[in-house]
C-alpha cells in the first residue's frame, strides 16, 4: 500500500512539473567588418542582429489557459559588455514581460516588449537596418523595436487573419523624468500558404521634445517556392515628412539563404542595396557574408564588408 502511495505521488509531481516549463536561450553573433574603407573591426552583430540571453517560461493552467514570460538582455559579443546605452538602467532592455493567454480568446501581456509594428515588419528588413537614415526605409512603422509599460492584446488567427494592438497607461507616461511619449498601435497579420502580409497604425501622443505622430507601415512577403519576395512601405508621418521604401527577395538553395535588398527613403532620397549569404553548419550555426553600399557614409550605411558566425542556444 506504501510503495503504491509513493508511486501515485511521483507520478502526481511529475504530472505537476511537465505543465510548466523554463527555458535559458540565447544568441551568440560575432564578426569582422570593414565601414568606407576603413580598418577590419572585430565586432558583434555584423548582420544587425543582435547578441542576447534570456529566460523564458510557460505553465499550463488549463482549460486552454496558460501563464508566459520572458527577460531578454543584449550584450556585446566581442568585448561582454552590455549592449545598452551609459544611461540606461534596464536589466532586461530588450524584454521584460508576463502575460496570460487563451487559446480561444488570444494573449494579453504586460511589460517591455516589441512594438507592433516591429513584429509586423522584421522579416522585411536587410541587415542595414541599424542605419538611423535607412530605418524609415526598412519595413518599420516607424515606432522603432521596442516600448516599456506596454499593454498588448494578440488575438488567435482566425482563417489566417490576426489583430494586435498595445497601448501604455497615462500613468506610466505623464511627468516622466524624459521625454518617454504615449503610443498607441493597432496591426493587422494575415498569413495563409505562401502569402503573409501586415499592416501597422500608430498614435504617438506630444509629450516633452517628442512630437505627435501618426506613423504606418505595410508589407507583404510571398513564396514562389525557390525563392520569396518581399515588398514594404513606411510612412512616419512626422513634421520631416519621411516615407520608405523596402524590397527583398530570399532564395535558400541547399545549406545556403542567398537574400538581396534595396532599401529607400524616398524622402530624404537616402538609399543602400544589400546582397548577403547564410551558410548552415547546423540547425543552430552559421556562417555569413554581407556586401552593402550606400549613399551616405554613417556607421552602419556606405560601403560595408561583413563575415561572420551565429550561434543560437
Amino acid at each position: 500500500m506504501k510503495k503504491t502511495l509513493i508511486a501515485l505521488a511521483a507520478l502526481a509531481a511529475t504530472a505537476s512539473f511537465a505543465q510548466s516549463s523554463v527555458t535559458l536561450y540565447g544568441k551568440a553573433n560575432i564578426g569582422f567588418q570593414s565601414t568606407n574603407g576603413s580598418k577590419t573591426a572585430l565586432v558583434d552583430q555584423p548582420d544587425g542582429s543582435g547578441s542576447r540571453w534570456g529566460v523564458k517560461g510557460s505553465e499550463d493552467l488549463g482549460g486552454g489557459l496558460s501563464a508566459n514570460f520572458q527577460f531578454e538582455s543584449g550584450f556585446n559579443a566581442n568585448d561582454g559588455t552590455n549592449d545598452k546605452a551609459a544611461t540606461d538602467n534596464y536589466a532586461f532592455q530588450r524584454a521584460s514581460w508576463a502575460s496570460l493567454k487563451s487559446a480561444s480568446l488570444g494573449e494579453v501581456r504586460l511589460g517591455r516588449q516589441y512594438t507592433v509594428g516591429f513584429d509586423g515588419s522584421i522579416g522585411t528588413m536587410p541587415s542595414t537596418y541599424a542605419d538611423s537614415a535607412l530605418a524609415v526605409g526598412l519595413g518599420f512603422n516607424g515606432m522603432g523595436s521596442r516600448t516599456s509599460n506596454m499593454i498588448k492584446y494578440i488575438s488567435p488567427a482566425f482563417n489566417g487573419i490576426t489583430v494586435s494592438g498595445s497601448t501604455q497607461l497615462d500613468g506610466n507616461t505623464t511627468g516622466a523624468a524624459t521625454a518617454v511619449a504615449k503610443i498607441s498601435e493597432l496591426g493587422l497579420a494575415y498569413a495563409n500558404g505562401p502569402l503573409t502580409a501586415n499592416v501597422t497604425g500608430a498614435n504617438v501622443s506630444a509629450l516633452g521634445s517628442v512630437a505627435a505622430t501618426s506613423p504606418w507601415g505595410a508589407n507583404a512577403t510571398y513564396n514562389f517556392g525557390s525563392f520569396s519576395a518581399t515588398l514594404g512601405y513606411a510612412d512616419k508621418n512626422n513634421t520631416a515628412k519621411d516615407k520608405g521604401t523596402v524590397v527583398k527577395v530570399n532564395a535558400p538553395m541547399g545549406a545556403h539563404a542567398l537574400w538581396a535588398g534595396y532599401a529607400k527613403n524616398t524622402t530624404s532620397k537616402v538609399d543602400a542595396y544589400e546582397l548577403g549569404d547564410y551558410y548552415s553548419l547546423s540547425k543552430r550555426t552559421k556562417l555569413y557574408a554581407i556586401y552593402a553600399n550606400g549613399n551616405t557614409a554613417t556607421a552602419a550605411s556606405g560601403k560595408r564588408v561583413a563575415v561572420g558566425v551565429t550561434h543560437d542556444f
